[in-house]
């Protein structure tokens, strides 16, 4: 695989806290109890008329012009709470973050998620205080699949940098097929409609369809080599798609234990990879 860059790391080493399957016991300030003293944080902003449409911002209490800008998207079933500590730690180096609620229903849900997002999205970029050219975007599970949505042309308001953690990129891969949550989102995403009634459809929505040389550039992502829920070919196949038009990846391995995406490690091993993945933002949209 031309430029893949995989990295394995053992259970003492790294961990993930984000996705589907969340600790939600994990929600510590990584850098101690002072994170929140060079920050702003508001709660519960509308981003529009819904009672889901509601996010949370970080921002520095001192900024000067414009900054770059991130969106988190939280898993399937989660909250916008799950990815607070990053929120904060991007404002504490300097970036202006949301974490966001939205609807993930009625079915087929994707199109309240995208809909919700893409308004998230554009409500960040229309601030005067973000530098609307220099945005990320970070999520786990199915919020990784959103964040990912987000960095190919087709979706609007494209975004320069991705983190997808252990989310889906190709609903028609085989591997998707037979996996345990093709039934879920046949019934819930696609709201009944299966691969074989819609490929199209399944294609469409797929964010592999999209890969193009204007996507978002570069592209990171994470994974257990346990993750019973998403199979490793959603992210090498992505990899492959975005290498072969010149976009930069890498791909982050971990084993991890437990059920659902494996995710379970130790504080100090969350603490490491919780820097890593806000080191690869910060140092994106700083370029």
């Amino acid at each position: 695989m031309k430029g893949l860059s995989i990295i394995f790391l053992s259970a003492g080493l790294l961990v993930i806290i984000l996705g589907t399957i969340i600790l939600r016991n994990n929600n510590f300030a990584p850098n101690g109890a002072d994170a929140a003293s060079n920050i702003i944080v508001e709660k519960d902003i509308a981003y529009g008329s819904l009672p889901k449409q509601k996010l949370d911002l970080c921002k520095p209490k001192s900024v000067s012009g414009k900054v770059p800008g991130v969106i988190l998207v939280h898993g399937g079933g989660g909250d916008k709470s799950d990815f607070l500590n990053a929120c904060k730690e991007l404002a504490k180096n300097g970036l202006i973050a949301i974490t966001v609620n939205f609807r993930e229903t009625p079915p087929p849900s994707w199109k309240v998620i995208l809909e919700d997002n893409r308004r998230a999205l554009a409500w960040l970029k229309a601030r005067n205080d973000v530098d609307s050219e220099k945005i990320g975007a970070m999520g786990g599970s199915a919020g990784a699949y959103v964040a990912s949505m987000m960095g190919t042309t087709e979706f609007e308001n494209k975004v320069n940098c991705v983190e997808n953690n252990f989310g889906p990129t190709d609903f028609s891969d085989e591997a998707w097929g037979e996996g345990p949550l093709y039934d879920e989102f046949v019934d819930k995403f696609f709201g009944g409609v299966t691969y074989e009634e819609n490929p199209e459809l399944y294609k469409q929505l797929s964010p592999i369809t999209h890969a193009s040389a204007n996507d978002a550039n570069p592209w990171f992502f994470t994974r257990s080599t346990n993750d019973q829920l998403v199979p490793r070919s959603q992210m090498t196949k992505m990899i492959d798609a975005l290498e072969n038009v010149g976009i930069s990846t890498e791909f982050y391995e971990y084993e991890g234990t437990g059920g659902g995406h494996a995710n379970n490690l130790p504080p100090l091993a969350a603490l490491q990879l919780f820097n890593k993945r806000i080191n690869f933002l910060v140092d994106c949209l700083s370029r």
